[in-house]
């Protein structure tokens, strides 16, 4: 007897029931169940590794220069007048002064010291001020931002920067600590930290006349300001009763801005994406709100001219825009909330594969973590060549 042909001696084969016998990977399913459903330490300490893995850990090219000033605080070590920037950052050379850290490895470390609780102090924020939820959120978008991993690729300056911006937000219900706070940040880095204030203290005036309203009040940016002037008036006195002569500083810089303009004109379109990377989608999906948007778009459009008028763009950007992202997307429980998982999980996913955004001088920089490889492995084995001016080698 033949076997029977009929149809129904056969599976049923049809396309719909194909893509139902074929179950794709859901990589942003796997993706959010990690984010959201993984232990906080174990969620915590991956994500903190491959940040590592993506940015890698050096220093500011120029730091060994700026640490003159570490060995003698009352002295102007620069001749040469492009070099008088670096003395208007006087407080961390003269805080290594005081505890004895003049020689080169102490006074990375100690630096290295102030990105690591620039991060430890953004996460404990989070996981205690929030719920659980949106505190993973913030995680993520925090390590999507070019500033998150700046005090790492470039150790020095910007890692105390940075952190005495984030203690400003953090000690914003104290207005007896945000005064001092906000000096010692003016005696850091006073451009940087006028600019970053100025422009959240715009925004907030802004969202204030508009009724929108925010958790950050007027009268704290108002102090943090009033500090950081402060403190350059502070420095302003210290040099001139020393009698130590420096220039302007970054204005002096502002002489050769065609080269600037030229080194973005070139690259705009990479030196934008370095701005904010994989959380250009957050911004995104925070000027959905429409007219209540508007402040912190409006700001952050400002803030972005500044990228042709700087030689290390992705740097400045990062650092001046810092409080004004934080407030209203990082630390605005409002806005994470409203983030779906999977839209967190596709910033996560895009932030994972596409490389470390950064600019300087309009060139595209990559991860230092092989660069940190090859030189613990020359160190202790002596393996691979490390060219002799290391400050700059991978760059």
């Amino acid at each position: 007897m033949e076997p029977s042909l009929e149809p129904a001696a056969y599976p049923d084969v049809t396309a719909s029931n194909r893509l139902t016998l074929w179950k794709p990977i859901r990589f942003i399913d796997i993706i959010e169940k990690l984010i959201y459903q993984s232990r906080p330490s174990r969620f915590i300490a991956l994500l903190l590794v491959v940040s590592f893995v993506k940015t890698g850990i050096w220093y500011m090219p120029n730091l060994d220069g700026w640490r003159a000033i570490a060995v003698n605080p009352f002295r102007n070590p620069f001749i040469e007048p492009y070099n008088h920037y670096l003395f208007w950052n006087w407080l961390s050379p003269f805080a290594a002064w005081v505890l004895g850290l003049q020689n080169e490895r102490p006074f990375l470390y100690f630096h290295l010291l102030f990105s690591a609780a620039f991060t430890c102090t953004f996460i404990a924020l989070i996981w205690t001020q929030f719920e659980e939820r949106n505190a993973r959120t913030a995680l993520v978008l925090f390590l999507a931002i070019p500033a998150s991993a700046t005090a790492y690729f470039w150790v020095g300056m910007d890692s105390v920067t940075l952190f005495l911006m984030l203690l400003l937000l953090v000690v914003r219900r104290h207005l007896w600590l945000v005064l001092p706070i906000g000096v010692l940040l003016g005696m850091q880095h006073f451009e940087q930290g006028f600019v970053a204030f100025g422009a959240l203290l715009l925004a907030l005036l802004l969202s204030f006349i508009q009724k929108t309203g925010s958790d950050y009040s007027i009268r704290w940016a108002i102090a943090c300001l009033v500090g950081v002037v402060l403190g350059k008036i502070i420095l302003v006195l210290i040099f001139s009763h020393f009698g130590i002569y420096v220039n302007s500083g970054r204005a002096y810089l502002l002489q050769w801005y065609r080269m600037y303009v030229g080194f973005f004109y070139f690259h705009f379109q990479y030196v934008l994406w370095s701005a904010f990377g994989a959380a250009w989608i957050a911004v995104a999906k925070y000027a959905e709100r429409g007219k209540a948007a508007l402040p912190f778009l409006v700001v952050l459009s400002g803030l972005l001219l500044l990228l042709p008028l700087v030689a290390d763009e992705t740097r400045v950007f990062s650092i001046v825009s810092f409080p004004l992202v934080a407030a209203y997307l990082l630390l605005n429980p409002g806005f994470l909330q409203s983030l779906d998982g999977r839209l967190v999980s596709a910033i996560f996913g895009i932030w994972l594969i596409v490389p470390w955004p950064w600019a300087w001088l309009g060139k595209p920089l990559v991860s230092i973590f092989p660069y940190d490889i090859a030189y613990v492995l020359h160190q202790v084995f002596g393996w691979l060549h490390v060219p002799p001016n290391q400050p700059l080698w991978p760059f």
